[in-house]
């Protein structure tokens, strides 16, 4: 398959093609001085010691010899050095036991005209990759490329996406205008390998440096030259770097590119906006039996209960299905997204996936014969391999004794009971999913408010108000690096207009102004839906109640800041305990550690009085609270730290956190789902009525 190169392809080429002879001219001017320096070393040597043959001079000459030898290895290590990748966490998978799969990738392999992988491997993610072992001499020779199949993903998408996606990964390689590329690729490591990998070079200087005062002389001045060089490299790495990124956000709309032609657009881009979900799902259910070790539970196959979050979520977001799949539209993740500042990421090796989806759609290329069962019964035996990949998930958690399998319908009912228990009721809107019920000011309402219903109280427009705050804050945050200079950049963009980094400032004025009066509108509506409840409760005889609620909630959070500051310092003020410091510094630190701790024992000591608090505390990890707070624990004794109390502590702080986030959240939902009721019941006395 022949696919053209676009515009911004051939120009980016060029600039990549020129930073590769750029640093083939400063490669070939430092070897040549390296070579110099290293002769003339040499001849210095050889005359200091011929004018003057004693012990000291042939000291000198061997010095000098053997400084000018490692600069010039320094230059030199990196045609010796090999990248390998670890194959360990991988299956690896033969034709012979999963023939449909293997049929697929043939199929792929043919139409994009590439050569079939050397192998293939599975892995439990959601990603797909083409790797390979490489050395200096790759830039040179054919080398066969090994596929890696996430079943993670295999389990996400249909059989066309699936093709969809391999055509991509193929399509890094399967045509001559991607070589250069590879060359890119291989220079970087290269200058990489120089800069920071120096292993056996600092070894070596170690063991030279030890073997007497002068060596260590000689030692010294190789090193000053090699950073000098080093310094050189700095510069010359981001400038090939910089290329090499832009080409590579370019390699990936042309693989793009190739794989619509053998899949179609929609394939491509519905799996691209569909895989950040599956891995957050993926993610969850991994999560869920981290919490299991203690019960010595796993599973014995984490991908039809993969296929039963990601379900649970498209149901909780309101995603459609299509092909038993959650359809992830464009717009539904512009939805949460309302920045307004445009500005290229140069150091990003991938556009954006708005921006391949959108390259996509205008490619429109549509393929009438799809294969749109689910991809996971290309595997045989009804995926019997999916087992073999949980099982070496597992392999490595050191369980207390051998585990039990969950059951699917256990698992699910698990789930959705902790989901339950930490979502906010969907009648809401995901209005409180990032915002507090909290009034600023007394409530009130015009007359014009005071006729808004449940459901225009929650409604979208009322919700875009959370994100446009959200995008507003992180615009803020990143328009400060750019003042700063953190962000190198010429322009950028912002709601349409271009700014120079010198105008950030008066910007971010105008950012400020706004995050003000959205906040202020968000707590408007606090406002008006406060009022609209409490009329409720006024009517149906339940304002006192209502009032507890909110009294209840609203005392909580006005503690709760001061509760995340609490725990914020006691993280900063124990970060010392991972560096290496002076005994007396140590002390010093622990002493105000120790009065730190007086009041958030405190405070521990208070959440943990909460009825509810030991619910879902592990016994040893509740006696290990109470020793915590009635001990003066000693954490360092003369020269080493006691770590069993250190763990005590840790373990405390982070329960600190577990609890107030908990209770923070408990005290919430009961003040809405009071809310909820009152709702309910003007329904119920229109019924009455």
């Amino acid at each position: 398959m022949k696919v053209q190169v676009s515009a911004n392809f051939k120009k980016h080429a060029l600039k990549t093609i020129l930073s590769i002879i750029v640093f083939a001219i400063t490669y070939i001017l430092l070897l040549i001085l390296a070579i110099g320096i290293t002769v003339g070393f040499t001849l210095l040597g050889i005359v200091i010691f011929v004018s003057k043959p004693m012990f000291l001079t042939a000291v000198l000459c061997l010095g000098l010899f053997g400084s000018g030898l490692t600069i010039l290895f320094f230059l030199l290590k990196f045609v010796f050095t090999s990248t390998k990748v670890d194959t360990g966490d991988l299956t690896q998978i033969y034709q012979v036991d999963e023939p449909q799969l293997f049929a697929l990738i043939h199929e792929v392999v043919k139409e994009v005209d590439t050569s079939f992988p050397k192998k293939v491997f599975l892995s439990h993610d959601v990603n797909a990759s083409v790797f390979y072992d490489s050395n200096f001499w790759s830039m040179f020779l054919p080398i066969r490329k090994n596929l890696q199949i996430g079943v993670g993903l295999v389990n996400s998408v249909t059989q066309q996406e699936l093709k969809a996606i391999l055509a991509h990964e193929f399509g890094h390689f399967s045509q001559k205008s991607m070589k250069v590329g590879s060359y890119v690729y291989h220079v970087n490591q290269i200058i990489y390998n120089m800069l920071y990998k120096n292993e056996s070079l600092d070894n070596m200087f170690e063991k030279w440096g030890n073997i007497s005062g002068y060596s260590a002389i000689f030692v010294n001045l190789s090193i000053f030259i090699i950073q000098q060089i080093q310094h050189i490299l700095k510069h010359l790495y981001e400038y090939v770097n910089l290329s090499y990124l832009a080409l590579s956000r370019e390699m990936e709309f042309h693989a793009d590119e190739i794989a619509a032609h053998v899949a179609g657009s929609q394939a491509l881009a519905d799996s691209l906006l569909r895989l950040s979900f599956a891995n957050h799902a993926l993610t969850n259910v991994l999560t869920f039996y981290d919490s299991k070790f203690s019960e010595n539970i796993r599973s014995s196959n984490i991908y039809p209960e993969h296929r039963c979050v990601m379900l649970m979520f498209a149901e909780r977001n309101r995603y459609q299905m299509r092909n038993g799949l959650p359809q992830i539209e464009l717009a539904t993740l512009k939805k949460y997204d309302k920045s307004k500042l445009n500005l290229e990421n140069q150091w990003s090796s991938h556009p954006s996936d708005e921006d391949r989806v959108k390259a996509l759609q205008k490619l429109n290329i549509i393929k009438t014969e799809t294969a749109n069962e689910p991809a996971i019964a290309l595997l045989s035996n009804g995926a019997a391999v999916a087992n073999q990949i949980s099982d070496k998930i597992f392999s490595g958690v050191a369980y207390q004794q051998i585990p039990s399998a969950l059951e699917i319908t256990s698992f699910t009912e698990d789930f959705e009971k902790r989901i339950a228990m930490h979502a906010i009721d969907q009648r809401f809107n995901d209005f409180y999913d990032y915002n507090h019920p909290i009034l600023k000011e007394a409530a009130s309402m015009s007359r014009e408010q005071a006729k808004q219903s449940f459901e225009e109280l929650f409604a979208d427009s009322k919700v875009d108000a959370l994100y446009e705050l959200n995008s507003l804050e992180n615009d803020k945050y990143v328009v400060e690096a750019i003042s700063k200079g953190e962000i190198k950049l010429k322009t950028f963009d912002y709601d349409g207009t271009k700014y120079r980094p010198a105008d950030a400032a008066e910007l971010l004025q105008k950012i400020a102004g706004d995050i003000a009066a959205t906040k202020q509108k968000i707590a408007d509506y606090n406002r008006q839906i406060h009022f609209y409840f409490e009329q409720l409760a006024d009517a149906q005889g339940k304002r006192p109640e209502f009032e507890q609620k909110y009294e209840d909630f609203a005392l909580f959070d006005k503690n709760y800041e001061a509760g995340q500051a609490r725990y914020n310092e006691m993280a900063e003020n124990t970060t010392f305990i991972f560096q290496t410091l002076p005994f007396a510094d140590i002390e010093a630190r622990l002493s105000d550690l120790k009065r730190r701790e007086e009041e958030f024992k405190r405070e521990l000591a208070l959440l943990l009085d909460f009825p509810e608090s030991k619910l879902d505390l592990e016994e040893r990890l509740i006696s290990s609270l109470d020793s915590y707070i009635s001990s003066e624990l000693i954490y360092f004794y003369i020269d080493h730290y006691n770590e069993e109390n250190l763990q005590i502590m840790f373990n405390a702080i982070t329960t600190y956190k577990k609890l107030l986030d908990d209770h923070h959240f408990t005290k919430k939902k009961h003040y809405l789902n009071v809310m909820l009721t009152l709702e309910e019941g003007k329904g119920q006395k229109k019924e009455l009525s």
